[in-house]
């Protein structure tokens, strides 16, 4: 049992002394030692200090070794100059290893646990390379902690942008672009413009998962059709195989592969039935069945620690986890603290919430207690302000969904496993699990001190956790792109085929196959008629011309708008919800193209969905004490929110009904502010700049070119970029967003793509930090 390891006066030796000996002789690759030596630590610490010099050593942990002091302890030391002196860096064996690798093979892939120090290894060979450099992220979730890091890795020479724009040419020395495969496709068109030294492929596992995987898989291909000689690095975690990558590519140009298994932190696992928690080992039997006197999550609050809760998506948006998690959200007071607020003030600022009584945030309440929410419908901007603030410890408890697998580093003292259902076939379920517990423990920089965290998970799940984490996960050595049964390739037949021929346009992102079906399908009339009528003055219409214009011209126009769009699939028809999904994006994009921020866009969202007109005359007939405070209670719980349908990326022929984002008879007393944040940047992100901008610009342009009718080349760029004016365009392409469009408009001079020349009331506006830090690197 746990108690003859732990609760002797003395530390076994020799228990101590064979594990030191196994991680001597195979590295620290055995998870029952690290969790051995994570009890030993946690119930012994002082007693454990002895040997905690010797541990980092033999860990390969150099950055957190003194001198040393045994001869065992020497050599090591003597191990670390030499890795030094081969790399000229500080790094763990992994590192140097898949460092040396990198440098000398054209292809590398490798596997390496979560706490493997990839970070690190990363940003050193980001700052040593001169060239351009992209890196491909699975998920938008992702992209913010990359931009957050690089930007203050590298020099303001140096442009960092999360799409492909060559831009800044006159003052920038490289660039460095972080990207989603969805976002790719202006590598292609850009490629000659490029000096392009290094692709990273993060988490490249996303291979594996449906039409993302199939995205990804497409992406890779096109690179080594087009960058056969580019270096390009492939990493995962947890896998057996990562040779994979090469073999479903047919990838062999100066190709290799690693498996690294060697751990940095240990972990100690708990579950948790009915309040009571209890040890328990996934390894061995010798540990379990002691229950602890407290509650653990608790004690990790009170004593300033960090708390990782995994919940479904559902959960948060429908607020059950408040009840669920009541106790330890009560543990967490409202911070006082000002640095802490300064971030608080800035995501209240974004999403437009400050002093608005009206606008409820769960979000920016809990923040407010020093708890976060993270997924992958929060805002970019947002989840980069609630990731510094997790990232500057400001953060108790984090309530988080399958973002944190995607491999967002954000380390936690506990992980709390209380969704245990993921996604995928049994490898990529139990790839998830143990990427989620990888979050479990931080790497802290302490000399000579070894780092453990918590797993907890519920009883009922303990078995098939034990499972999934003793089980080994590969990746499929065949694409999903070659795989010929797979039902829901209907709308991605066109891509695959134009991978497997090279007959991608770069300048209008479709296949050719898409653009013959555009021109083939007279979409004239449609054209014409949304030209005549969506546009007044080259520009299109306000929100409110449009409600005005009648109900049969709105149906003509969603109509026509539907007919650009379903042009380019292989079907003539939409499913009920995609025609929803498509109808509701209209108005959004509307406001978009009138220049609100977001803040207006969810601002005016919620006053259409929460019937603020029938509101306001409610509360007139109120002040006017034309109806009793009861009578107006009753008639405004008795109004029911708006019908409107989730956002859902495009095409989904799965997606046949139209969901609603609140369930029926919703009252507007009882609408969620928070699901209006998440389902308008769903829409903005995934259903208008990932799914319909493209059709329907290319289809815009290539009217133009067959009638020179330029308002088309307007629309075109109102949909693309949000704006036909030429500042503006050229203002976004450089990263910046239409916020920060406003602010800074006024002070520029001119812009194209070699610089940005500013006016002289730049200084004025430059002496506020933020702005400063706004524009540095085009300074």
């Amino acid at each position: 049992m746990l108690s003859k390891i732990i609760f002797n006066e003395k530390i076994d030796d020799e228990l101590i002394s064979e594990i030191l000996f196994d991680f001597h002789k195979n590295g620290p690759v055995n998870n029952n030692h690290l969790e051995t030596l994570s009890y030993l630590k946690k119930f012994n610490s002082k007693s454990f200090k002895v040997y905690e010099s010797k541990l980092m050593f033999l860990m390969g942990l150099f950055y957190k070794t003194k001198e040393p002091s045994s001869f065992l302890e020497t050599i090591y030391n003597a191990y670390s100059d030499t890795i030094i002196s081969d790399t000229g860096h500080n790094f763990t064996p992994v590192q140097a290893d898949a460092y040396l690798s990198i440098k000398k093979y054209t292809n590398f892939s490798f596997s390496a646990p979560t706490s493997a120090g990839k970070s690190f290894l990363f940003q050193e060979l980001i700052k040593e390379t001169k060239g351009d450099i992209i890196i491909i992220l699975p998920s938008r979730a992702l992209i913010s902690e990359y931009l957050i890091k690089i930007k203050k890795l590298v020099s303001k020479e140096t442009l960092v942008l999360q799409f492909i724009e060559v831009v800044n040419i006159k003052r920038a020395k490289n660039r460095i672009y972080i990207i989603t495969p969805e976002r790719a496709e202006e590598l292609f068109k850009n490629i000659e413009k490029l000096n392009l030294e290094l692709i990273l492929l993060d988490e490249a596992q996303i291979s594996e998962e449906g039409i993302r995987g199939m995205k990804f898989d497409s992406l890779v291909r096109r690179i080594d059709k087009k960058l056969n000689n580019i270096k390009k690095v492939f990493t995962h975690p947890f896998i057996l195989n990562p040779e994979a990558q090469f073999q479903k590519h047919n990838i062999t140009n100066n190709i290799d592969s690693e498996i690294y298994d060697q751990k940095t932190v240990g972990k100690i696992y708990i579950e948790h039935s009915k309040g009571k928690f209890k040890y328990f080992s996934p390894f061995q039997d010798v540990i379990g069945g002691e229950n602890l006197e407290t509650d653990i999550v608790k004690d990790i609050i009170r004593n300033d620690g960090t708390a990782l809760i995994y919940i479904s998506k559902s959960k948060i948006y429908e607020s059950s986890f408040i009840e669920s998690y009541y106790d330890y959200i009560e543990l967490c007071p409202e911070i006082t603290s000002t640095e802490s607020l300064k971030y608080i003030e800035k995501l209240e600022e974004f999403l437009g919430t400050k002093n608005d009584t009206e606008k409820n945030s769960m979000l920016i309440f809990l923040m407010r207690r020093g708890i976060v929410i993270h997924h992958g419908s929060i805002p970019l901007k947002a989840r980069l302000i609630i990731e510094d603030f997790v990232n500057g410890r400001h953060a108790k408890v984090c309530f988080s969904t399958s973002t944190l697998i995607q491999g967002i580093n954000m380390p936690f003292d506990i992980v709390w496993i209380d969704n245990f259902t993921f996604s995928g076939n049994e490898d990529q379920k139990t790839l998830n699990l143990k990427n989620l517990i990888g979050r479990a423990g931080r790497v802290t920089q302490e000399d000579n001190h070894f780092d453990y965290g918590y797993v907890l998970i519920e009883s009922k799940n303990k078995k098939l956790f034990t499972s999934r984490l003793n089980k080994e996960s590969s990746i499929s050595p065949t694409s999903i792109l070659d795989n010929k049964t797979d039902l829901n390739n209907e709308d991605f037949i066109d891509i695959v085929e134009a991978i497997k021929n090279d007959t991608f346009d770069s300048e209008l992102q479709l296949t050719e196959s898409q653009i013959s079906r555009i021109e083939k399908s007279d979409l004239d009339t449609e054209i014409s008629f949304i030209l005549d009528n969506f546009l007044n003055e080259d520009r299109p219409l306000t929100v409110k011309e449009y409600y005005i214009l009648k109900e049969s011209k709105r149906k003509r126009i969603k109509k026509a708008f539907e007919n650009m769009y379903t042009a380019h699939l292989r079907r003539a028809e939409l499913t009920k919800g995609e025609k929803n999904v498509l109808s509701t994006s209209i108005p959004i994009l509307l406001w978009q193209i009138q220049g609100k921020s977001f803040a207006e866009i969810i601002s005016l969202r919620h006053a259409f969905l929460s019937e603020k007109d029938f509101r306001r005359k409610l509360n007139r007939r109120l002040r006017n004490k034309e109806i009793s405070v009861t009578n107006y209670n009753k008639q405004l719980s008795e109004k029911k929110v708006r019908f409107s349908c989730i956002a859902e990326a495009l095409p989904n022929k799965g997606f046949k009904i139209a969901v609603p984002l609140f369930k029926r008879n919703t009252s507007v007393v009882d609408l969620e502010f928070d699901k209006i944040i998440y389902d308008t940047y769903d829409y903005i992100d995934k259903v208008l700049s990932l799914s319909v901008k493209d059709p329907i610009s290319s289809a815009l342009i290539l009217y133009f070119r067959k009638s020179n009718d330029v308002r088309a080349l307007i629309l075109s760029n109102y949909i693309k970029y949000g704006t036909n004016d030429p500042t503006e365009i050229w203002l976004l392409k450089y990263g910046f967003s239409f916020e920060e469009i406003e602010i800074l408009i006024d002070h520029i001079e001119k812009i194209d793509e070699n610089e940005i020349l500013f006016k002289s009331s730049v200084t004025e506006f430059i002496s506020d930090i933020d702005n400063y830090m706004l524009i540095e690197r085009y300074l």
